[in-house]
């Protein structure tokens, strides 16, 4: 055993013996034995309430919250708006969490007009724009696999933010068009998802009328609109926005603590689909939970809920020693001298477990999870999940957790 997985092991023991255990914002009386699902919360309050983060996390078993925790601030006395407390109602970007969310949307849209994943992009793209090599074979799947052979704007797979995900960046990515060689080939890009934004309105029919700041504003609150009613509505969340709430920020910051000022990411309503989501550790959690973890058909119907899941449509997928794991993550960050960011996660384990947790560091020299010793997110969640289902199994589990694709997204 590693000195790391000692540490974490520790850590996970020292959580069984303990007689309370924090559950939402109450504590478990003394008396009353701890369930399993306190036992994972205990251990992830404990390893995140030493780092002078903010954070939030919910567990779900079947759509029902059995454990939560949070802690830190979200903003600090550096702050003009001064120290908040971050909880579990906290709005916090959830970056390429969003990816998911295009997924489901786009989905439950191809349901309603008989669309298949492996159908062409290209008829639903605006007429206006030149069209490149091979985006005519570009299909949806293609896109949300991050298969369709875009690389960017410099051809080298280097992701772009902001300028590749606006729409004169689409654009262009278009009319640059994309080499027979790339097709297929997996290239991580914000504009595979970001390309829904226009794809969706256009499936819905909106006539592009070949001006661009028309069509920009058109499809972006045409994709929201349909975000809204047939994503969060249907799971009964509301006001669920690209933007923070009206001065309410949750600012981001470096890990180890700082006194430099925290970073706001601001308004990605003119970018919203690759990322640009603000949701409360509760919201995703109920988000996530119901559509992948429950019967529950509002969203996705069980034929369409099992293509996302066995496709990894705006998914990855993963191996712990109890089983499958599906998730994806987010990452969000400014770097000046140092990194200042958020880390997001949905996993879903066996059993029809989901969680979520969010923080709003980044280790300032690597810029990942805060974590010492170089463990990202997903890792850090899901070795939690094994090691505390190991001790209440009272048996040795493997340590080794196997991801798809380890690098942040």
């Amino acid at each position: 055993m590693t000195h790391r997985m000692k540490g974490f092991c520790g850590l996970v023991l020292l959580s069984m013996l303990v007689t309370g255990c924090r559950k939402g914002d109450q504590d478990v009386a003394p008396d009353k034995p701890l369930t399993w699902f306190d036992t994972f919360a205990k251990a992830l309050d404990d390893s995140l309430k030493t780092k002078q983060i903010g954070y939030g996390f919910v567990i779900l078993e079947k759509g029902e919250v059995r454990a939560s925790g949070r802690g830190g601030l979200k903003s600090r006395t550096t702050e003009s708006e001064g120290e908040k407390a971050f909880t579990l109602d906290t709005k916090t970007h959830i970056a390429s969490m969003s990816k998911t969310i295009t997924t489901m949307a786009f989905l439950h849209l191809a349901a309603e007009k008989g669309l298949k994943t492996t159908d062409k992009i290209a008829p639903y793209l605006p007429p206006s724009w030149p069209k490149g090599e091979n985006i005519d074979q570009i299909t949806f799947r293609d896109l949300m696999t991050h298969r369709s052979g875009i690389i960017g704007l410099g051809n080298n797979c280097v992701n772009g933010a902001f300028s590749e995900n606006i729409w004169s960046g689409f654009k262009q990515l278009v009319q640059q068009g994309v080499k027979t060689a790339n097709r297929g080939n997996y290239c991580y890009q914000n504009a595979n998802f970001g390309l829904f934004r226009v794809l969706i309105p256009g499936i819905l029919g909106y006539s592009f009328s070949g001006d661009d700041g028309t069509d920009d504003l058109q499809t972006q609150q045409r994709y929201m609109d349909y975000v809204q009613k047939n994503v969060f509505e249907k799971v009964g969340l509301t006001n669920i926005l690209a933007n923070h709430p009206t001065g309410d920020p949750t600012y981001t910051y470096s890990y180890l603590k700082t006194g430099i000022t925290g970073w706001n990411p601001g308004n990605f309503t003119n970018t919203i689909g690759a990322y640009g989501w603000y949701m409360t550790p509760t919201e995703a959690g109920k988000l996530f939970a119901t559509v992948l973890s429950t019967t529950d058909q509002s969203v996705l119907t069980t034929a369409w809920k099992d293509t996302l899941l066995t496709h990894r449509l705006g998914t990855y997928a993963g191996t712990i020693p109890g089983g499958a794991i599906q998730y994806h993550d987010g990452w969000w960050y400014l770097k000046l001298a140092q990194y200042q960011g958020v880390r997001t996660v949905w996993m879903t384990f066996p059993n029809q477990v989901t969680a979520v947790l969010f923080v709003n560091a980044l280790h300032h020299s690597r810029g990942n999870f805060p974590s010492d010793d170089g463990t990202d997110i997903v890792t850090y969640l899901s070795r939690a999940y094994t090691l505390t289902r190991q001790m209440k199994g009272g048996r040795k589990l493997a340590e080794k957790v196997i991801l798809e694709h380890d690098e942040p997204h």
